[in-house]
């Protein structure tokens, strides 16, 4: 999954807020509308929410 957030301990020292298990749910969610089948084998299923992010220069 590509977030929104920089990672946290990333070493450009940019500040990261956790993820919380409330965000896990939401994207779990998403993932499931997105046709994700955790159960199915297949290829990795790759989830983006990185609308937003601004990487460090």
């Amino acid at each position: 999954m590509t977030t929104s957030r920089p990672r946290a301990g990333n070493f450009v020292g940019r500040d990261a807020d956790p993820i919380l298990p409330s965000d896990v749910a939401a994207a779990i969610q998403l993932a499931l509308r997105q046709g994700w089948s955790p159960t199915a084998p297949g290829p990795t299923f790759h989830l983006d929410r990185s609308t937003g992010f601004t990487p460090s220069p």
